[in-house]
């Protein structure tokens, strides 16, 4: 098995099972919904860092299909959105609030950096750490206001 594979089995792995660990049973509908919403919004997002070029993904799973990764943006990326959902620090302090933003967009863009770094799954072309971090908060507060927002409509 080379590298590539290890990796996506071993973050298959651990993405799955953090789900299940830190997904209550009465917030499983938010989690679904959370999911679903971190998923359109990452594959949206790889589509158009691929049609501008800004990054490239040498080894992908379906090769003949499409350019785009399916494990990262499928899985990966959306079990760290659930994560910020579920772990959202509510009727916290503004500096609690931006810590968690700043902590889950620096683990994804650690997490992106060192795939890149470490193997063929992700290349940087016109992209760096930096926008990385700004785009996943960017990402992290969409996905904060569509929930919070769906969420008001099951009450």
């Amino acid at each position: 098995m080379n590298k590539e594979i290890l990796i996506l089995l071993f973050s298959w792995i651990i993405s799955i099972l953090l789900l299940f660990k830190y997904i209550p049973v009465n917030r499983k509908r938010t989690a679904h919904l959370t999911f679903v919403f971190v998923q359109a919004i990452a594959w949206i997002f790889q589509y158009f860092q691929l049609l501008f070029g800004l990054v490239e993904f040498p080894y992908r799973e379906f090769d003949y299909a499409t350019r785009m990764s399916f494990s990262l943006h499928y899985l990966t990326y959306p079990t760290f959105g659930v994560l910020f959902i579920m772990l959202y620090p509510l009727n916290k302090g503004r500096i609690r609030i931006i810590l968690h933003f700043l902590i889950f967009a620096l683990a994804i863009s650690t997490y992106t950096f060192l795939i890149e770094k470490y193997s063929s799954l992700f290349e940087f072309r016109k992209w760096n750490i930096y926008i990385g971090i700004l785009s996943n908060m960017i990402i992290l507060y969409i996905v904060k206001k569509f929930v919070f927002w769906y969420q008001k409509g099951l009450v």
